[in-house]
């Protein structure tokens, strides 16, 4: 991966001084870290299936049915499926160690991708896909999530994990170009389910690969542990899954009314530019984030950031032809991985050891169930009056974590500046990096 383009230090939500050159040097001793050159390709390869899955869904069922609401429902059935589970996912990735939850997913969700190509290839009985696409999008495998968990191992207390997380967060960027860009050619230039059966495939490789690699998996919970606190409980946990899940409101709308505006603008080609100067965007802006020295306060980073991304997700409205919604959609890109990567930074550092994994789930969860949220929600707006009326989802979801960060903003606790204060709970963990062999 190169290191990012110089860009304005005033559009990158918490990014304060840092040396010259120390970006790459930062990423070259995070990827140096034992055991992390050989997860980062299978999490990158599972992970791709987070893009293709609900796409390749809604082009298949729509391809046999005839209906895009069809396709979308069966594609949101599964979503809404995968938010529910993903926390309890994550819940067993801390009791039970990665392995052995990432094969017993994989095989759910093979099976359930399976059920969805047979009954709806035979045309079965709609509820019958609806019931495939829910194991399907349920047993689906954060692999994400179980990524975030090894680097919070492998780093903990380290100053080098910002710097992970925000690597992370520009693989998910890179995630969501790649995966619709490559459903989408499958599709028109093989068959309408070679989206989704590609989807499987990778995730298959990705998660497998990962599920082996047992030396830099957290590991189950000892069983002479106590449970941890349901984490759902606190208030700094809910104040963190709250704006995140406001964020992937915005994210369902922007997906939605960039696409309808490039083809009312003529110019349906352009939908594809668009999301990808977003992803672009967010995805330079965090590894910018990430490579810098912070001299502001956890907390202080985190609203800052949500500041700047409440008015980054109105800055769509004044696009007034594609020529001036490009740098608009770098802008308001810009506003988000700077945003998630602070946000997975809290989290990381409020919740017990034993259980960060399900920690990170919650966000994903919330993300997830935000884009099942905002997709329909601006597709209805756009319906009644047109692309620009799509643009108040992710201008009202950018308020919306606004106000949420502002008014539950005792419930965030201070940690220093990058992050590493102590935790509340006094645990016990293992801060070398040195990763037991395979």
């Amino acid at each position: 991966m190169t290191d990012p383009p110089p860009m304005s230090h005033a559009l990158v939500p918490g990014c304060e001084s840092a040396a010259p050159g120390a970006g790459g040097h930062v990423y070259r001793r995070t990827l140096a870290t034992p055991g992390a050159a050989r997860f980062i390709g299978p999490a990158f390869v599972g992970r791709l299936p987070i893009a293709m899955h609900a796409l390749g869904t809604v082009l298949f069922v729509q391809d046999r049915s005839g209906s895009y609401a069809v396709g979308g429902a069966v594609a949101a059935a599964g979503a809404l499926s995968e938010a529910v589970c993903v926390p309890r996912v994550g819940r067993a990735l801390d009791r039970f160690g990665q392995a052995r939850v990432l094969l017993a997913g994989l095989a759910g969700h093979l099976l359930g991708a399976a059920a969805l190509l047979a009954t709806v290839w035979a045309g079965a009985p709609r509820p019958l896909w609806f019931l495939a696409a829910v194991v399907a999008g349920g047993c689906l495998p954060p692999v994400g999530t179980c990524v975030r968990a090894r680097w919070s191992a492998l780093l903990a207390g380290s100053a080098l994990l910002p710097a992970a997380l925000a690597l992370e967060a520009a693989i998910d960027e890179l995630v969501f170009i790649l995966g619709p860009t490559l459903v989408t050619a499958l599709v028109t230039l093989a068959d309408p389910a070679a989206g989704l059966m590609a989807s499987a495939v990778l995730l298959g490789v990705g998660a497998l690969a990962l599920a082996l690699q047992h030396g830099t998996d957290p590991g189950p919970r000892p069983a002479s542990a106590a449970p941890p606190e349901r984490i759902m409980r606190r208030p700094d946990a809910r104040t963190l899954v709250a704006i995140v899940f406001a964020i992937g409101i915005g994210f369902g709308g922007i997906d939605v009314a960039m696409v309808a505006f490039a083809r009312e603008e003529g110019l349906a080609a352009v939908g594809g530019l668009l999301l990808g100067m977003f992803a672009a965007g967010s995805g330079i802006s965090g590894l910018i984030t990430g490579a810098r020295t912070h001299d502001r306060p956890l907390r202080a980073r985190l609203l800052r950031s949500v500041a700047l991304l409440t008015v980054g997700f109105a800055l769509p409205l004044a696009g007034i032809g594609v020529a001036t919604m490009i740098p608009l959609a770098v802008l308001a890109g810009a506003t988000v991985a700077p945003t998630m990567i602070n946000s997975n930074a809290m989290m990381e550092r409020i919740v017990p050891p034993r259980a960060r994994t399900e920690g990170f789930a919650w966000l994903t969860m919330a993300v997830v169930g935000g884009l099942a949220v905002g997709s329909p929600l601006a597709g209805r707006l756009i319906d009644v009056g047109g692309a620009r009326l799509g643009y108040i989802v992710p201008a009202g979801a950018g308020l919306l974590a606004g106000l949420t960060a502002l008014l539950c903003r005792r419930y965030l606790p201070d940690v220093d500046a990058r992050g590493l204060a102590p935790r509340p709970a006094t645990e016990s963990e293992p801060t070398s990096t040195t990763v037991p062999a395979d």
